[in-house]
């Protein structure tokens, strides 16, 4: 599973049975970004128009997966909403960036069960 599914954050852990393999996720983890986040690893862009999570994320990242990183960035804008609106200013990480953001939660989430 890639780096930038929000599932691939909760594996628990992972078990191989007839050539396939099955992941277990622990439902009740929960992420939260920091706030004082490192101001280079931020940039900000604007909404044109009525945008779901997904198409902003394509539009930033080049995949629509990555939507979760946008939401938990922008919370304060969200309002129980799942679009963002013409105007509004987004957070989000770098771009390049990305991938750190992925391994230093992954890390800190993923428990192996042997």
């Amino acid at each position: 599973m890639p780096l930038n599914r929000y599932e691939r954050i909760f594996k628990v852990f992972t078990e191989g049975k007839s050539g396939k393999q099955f992941y277990f996720y622990n439902l009740l983890n929960k992420i939260e970004l920091p706030s004082n986040i490192n101001s280079s690893l931020l940039d900000t862009y604007t909404v044109v128009g009525r945008q779901p999570f997904t198409t902003v994320s394509y539009d930033i990242y080049g995949d629509i997966h990555s939507w979760w990183i946008l939401f938990l960035l922008n919370k304060d804008l969200m309002n129980k909403k799942f679009f963002f609106t013409g105007g509004e200013q987004l957070t989000y990480i770098v771009p390049s960036k990305r991938a750190l953001l992925y391994q230093q939660m992954t890390r800190a989430t993923t428990t192996q069960v042997k």
